[in-house]
């Protein structure tokens, strides 16, 4: 069985991240285990450090009072989460759930800085990770306020990884989450998602098996993230 340290060590998160700085990073760190749908940090709470996302997916999300959920991040492995309340003495400004069963690693924001402090290439990654973050939420919003619903849903298809190395007409990809949780993170209604994909599927440009989605036609695909159906 591999060590947390080795476990980190092999997390692209890590790639240029010496050796020697794992053992003063993980001092103190604490492992812990979360079932589908637990809660692993609430909006407004103080987070004891950085959260590492060590196997599973998770979400990011924020919730109005009437109950209504819209997802920012999914989380997969290796991904950090809390990073802003770990540089900040702020309070958590979303929540993060469990999609799946999760490992997740708490590390203690002393151990963090001491990290940062003893290599440079340590801190390098955690801003990447925010400048990412702050790129990928800019996204969001401009695909929020700006694009209607089929156009969210073929751009959320469109930029999913390829699962096979077939002719570009016939690519399948996998969606991380099951459709209930996709209408979180586009903005919709779970009726409103099925409607679409219907209609996508009626007109040839995707085939929809469970969470598999064939792309039968990319650039009508494509064309649908542009303008729509």
């Amino acid at each position: 069985m591999k060590t947390l340290e080795q476990a980190f060590q092999e997390l692209p998160l890590f790639a240029q991240v010496p050796a020697e700085v794992f053992p003063t990073l993980l001092n103190g760190a604490i492992e812990m285990t979360y079932k589908a749908k637990d809660i692993i940090i609430g909006e407004g709470e103080s987070p004891s450090g950085l959260y590492i996302l060590l196997s599973g997916t998770a979400k990011l999300y924020k919730s109005s009072p009437e109950g209504k959920e819209q997802t920012l991040f999914v989380l997969h492995d290796g991904e950090p989460f809390c990073l802003c309340s770990t540089f900040r003495k702020k309070p958590f400004p979303v929540t993060a759930a469990a999609l799946t069963t999760c490992k997740v690693v708490s590390i203690s924001k002393q151990s963090f800085f001491a990290a940062a402090e003893k290599d440079s290439a340590f801190l390098f990654a955690m801003l990447q990770k925010v400048s990412e973050r702050l790129r990928d939420a800019m996204e969001l919003a401009g695909t929020l306020s700006l694009q209607e619903v089929p156009q969210r849903i073929a751009t959320f298809i469109a930029k999913l990884e390829p699962q096979n190395n077939s002719p570009e007409k016939k690519q399948m990809v996998v969606l991380p989450m099951s459709h209930k949780e996709l209408a979180k993170v586009i903005g919709a209604t779970p009726e409103a998602l099925s409607r679409t994909l219907k209609r996508m599927s009626e007109k040839g440009m995707i085939a929809i098996e469970g969470r598999s989605v064939h792309i039968l036609d990319r650039k009508q695909l494509e064309h649908c993230a542009e303008i729509g159906l």
